[in-house]
């Protein structure tokens, strides 16, 4: 058994001073004064203890190509950021994940490699509606823009897969609309003016639309306009989730990061920027969109950032900036992607939950970079950022996973949820 001791505890609810005592994978008890003979102690004393981030947007590349990333590398550098579950997204290539054949050899790999917890997403294709709702997955992906790949959906294939998949099931839509950026690019040289942010909007209206007419679970991915937000809280079964990308850069930063610097969907301005801090509330999701490339791969124009290892540690780094409560982050990082993505036991610091904890020192200052956010792919695009609240500790399930010293968690240690 352990038994953490002198920590205050965080939970959407509030911050308490409280023991949490747990018994292999499971916590069994949280009190004031706890005592349990035999019992290993960790001392939180001045720490905060928090659940298991869940990021439920990674890229991690394996087996389309891994030198960018792997299950390894990828899930390494989600517990050195206080992340205990991951849902992976569906490849594009080599193979796509849009046959049960692909995702099957995908889940051999992931049981041997991963660190930490993780789901793996099912990737649908302009006709793939019978396998894609018989693969047994947990959700789909469906990207409306084009991929230059199998992944990718034409707006009447998406709505045969919102009426085949499982209605209980949420189905993940990468909302940008195909026609509006095709009929922009030979009009407009920058990224930001091809996928300005009606791209976004008039997509993410359009999967709304429909999973509301259809009756079904949707989830609208990386939104990056304050009107995204608005339209997903108009639909009760709609969920939604905004990056730190988009939160903590700005197309002022485009100069700064130069080829880096793109991603899909793009940065927006600092007005839109603000919009989406103003719209965080207690139904917002925190996802990285971890989608990392080799700066090689970024110079010839990859888009996607690395992230999983960033996105708590700036959340936290955002509380001491007073721009949130530390509840909120508890709430948008744990609570609520369990909940959207049915992770039953997964999200909350309560008897009967794994035992996914981190245990963070909300005072320690430190810098962002590649190296101690260990992704293969070796950069970041917040490199020596100085940022406050540092991860300790990190459990999986019970276990040690990470401390100051590194990542203890071996490859294999993760589980599949499904």
């Amino acid at each position: 058994m352990i038994l953490i001791q002198g920590g205050r505890i965080v939970t959407p609810e509030g911050i308490s001073s409280s023991d949490i005592l747990i018994e292999g994978e499971k916590i069994v008890r949280i009190g004031k004064g706890i005592r349990q003979s035999g019992a290993k102690i960790i001392d939180a004393g001045g720490l905060f203890i928090l659940p298991g981030a869940i990021d439920p947007h990674v890229h991690f590349r394996d087996p389309e190509n891994t030198s960018k990333e792997d299950f390894s590398t990828g899930t390494a550098s989600a517990l050195a950021g206080g992340v205990t579950t991951i849902i992976d997204m569906p490849n594009y290539r080599n193979p796509p994940t849009t046959t049960i054949a692909a995702y099957n050899e995908k889940r051999l790999i992931a049981a041997s490699k991963a660190r930490c917890d993780y789901q793996l997403r099912f990737g649908a294709s302009e006709s793939n509606f019978q396998e894609a709702a018989g693969s047994g997955a947990p959700s789909l992906k469906i990207f409306l823009s084009d991929t230059k790949s199998d992944l990718q959906c034409s707006r009447e294939a998406a709505v045969m897969h919102f009426k085949a998949f499982p209605k209980g099931k949420p189905v993940c839509v990468h909302a940008e609309d195909r026609d509006r950026i095709e009929k922009r690019v030979g009009k407009f040289r920058s990224q930001s003016q091809v996928q300005d942010k009606l791209v976004s909007q008039i997509a993410c209206e359009f999967s709304l639309r429909e999973a509301g007419r259809l009756g079904r679970r949707v989830h609208i991915c990386h939104l990056t306009t304050g009107l995204e937000i608005e339209l997903c809280r108009r639909y009760k079964n709609a969920t939604y989730e905004v990056t730190p990308n988009h939160l903590f850069m700005s197309t002022d930063d485009i100069k700064r990061l130069g080829p880096l610097g793109k991603i899909n969907p793009p940065l927006r301005d600092r007005r839109e920027q603000a919009a989406l801090w103003r719209n965080l509330n207690d139904d917002t999701i925190i996802a990285s969109d971890h989608a990392p490339h080799l700066i090689s791969h970024k110079l010839e124009g990859s888009p996607g950032f690395p992230g999983v290892g960033t996105l708590l540690p700036l959340m936290l780094d955002a509380v001491n900036e007073k721009r949130l409560k530390l509840e909120s982050v508890a709430r948008m990082c744990s609570f609520n992607p369990a909940s959207a993505f049915l992770l039953h036991a997964k999200g909350s610091l309560a008897p009967g939950f794994d035992a996914d904890i981190v245990l963070a020192d909300m005072k320690k200052k430190w810098r962002i970079t590649a190296e101690n956010r260990l992704s293969k792919c070796a950069w970041t695009p917040f490199e020596g950022r100085e940022i406050k609240g540092r991860i300790e500790k990190v459990l999986l399930r019970g276990n040690l996973a990470y401390d100051s010293e590194g990542v203890i968690s071996k490859p294999g240690k993760g589980r599949e949820l499904l």
